[in-house]
């Protein structure tokens, strides 16, 4: 067979798997070569063609965008966090507990999709957080003008003052004298002016013991000795007060 020199071979473009290809071994670090043989089914076999490759990565790449179409831009994406997994699973399961606690904050049950039954007829059961909301809107404003509201406001801060307690509070607070406990609410109080007022004998004895109006005379059935100064009681008319006359005073000749 001849022989060519390198020079002289031309490049061919297309072989059949069974054509022969020869090549320089050298087992000398390139001292001495043996030529060698072998076709180019064997040479190429296992071995990437640029077609196989290129259709490999469009079929990796997939139509992504070309924002990340690469390994890197994936990374970057992903804040290059190298554990991303156990950062998206700490993520979700604190949004788990923001849900449960917005569950909670509504009153329904987690996962529900209406807020469930109410007692009263203004917002109707299984309603959405909205519709229950617009229901009581219609009813408050069905119920007076904005300028009635305010002139209800306003009668009510009146009703507080007459009252003579900060408004919210619940009882009248304390009181200085022994009649009246304190923080007693308004009835309470009623009560117990009501019961001193039918029971005398709960009045104050220094009072009752007084003796300054008719109105409190308690009439004696046993005897007496004569005093040694004579006084007589008598009563104004005009307001039943008692008057202490002498003796001499009604004596008549």
């Amino acid at each position: 067979m001849a022989s060519y020199k390198v020079s002289e071979l031309t490049a061919v473009t297309s072989t059949d798997d069974a054509s022969l290809i020869y090549v320089a071994d050298t087992q000398d670090s390139g001292t001495s070569f043996s030529g060698r043989k072998i076709t180019r089914g064997n040479l190429f076999s296992g071995i990437a063609t640029e077609t196989y490759v290129t259709t490999a990565i469009s079929n990796l790449v997939d139509g992504a965008p070309a924002a990340l179409d690469t390994l890197n831009e994936l990374a970057a994406a992903l804040g290059d966090d190298d554990d991303v997994a156990a950062s998206l699973t700490a993520l979700i399961n604190a949004n788990e507990t923001h849900v449960d606690n917005m569950a909670t904050l509504t009153g329904a049950a987690k996962d529900a999709t209406n807020l469930g039954a109410f007692s009263g007829v203004t917002i109707s059961d299984n309603a959405t957080i909205k519709a229950a909301l617009q229901a009581l809107e219609t009813s408050v404003e069905s119920k007076g003008s904005g300028a009635s509201l305010t002139s209800l406001t306003t009668a009510v801060g009146d009703l507080n003052a007459l009252t003579g307690v900060a408004q919210n509070d619940e009882d009248l607070g304390t009181f200085t004298g022994s009649t009246l406990p304190d923080s007693q609410t308004i009835k309470s109080l009623l009560q117990t002016v009501e019961t001193s007022l039918e029971n005398i004998s709960a009045v104050d004895t220094a009072v009752v013991d007084a003796g300054d109006n008719v109105n409190r005379l308690v009439a004696s059935t046993s005897a007496d000795s004569e005093p040694a100064v004579w006084k007589f009681l008598a009563v104004d008319c005009s307001d039943g007060s008692i008057k202490v006359l002498d003796k001499a005073f009604v004596e008549v000749d």
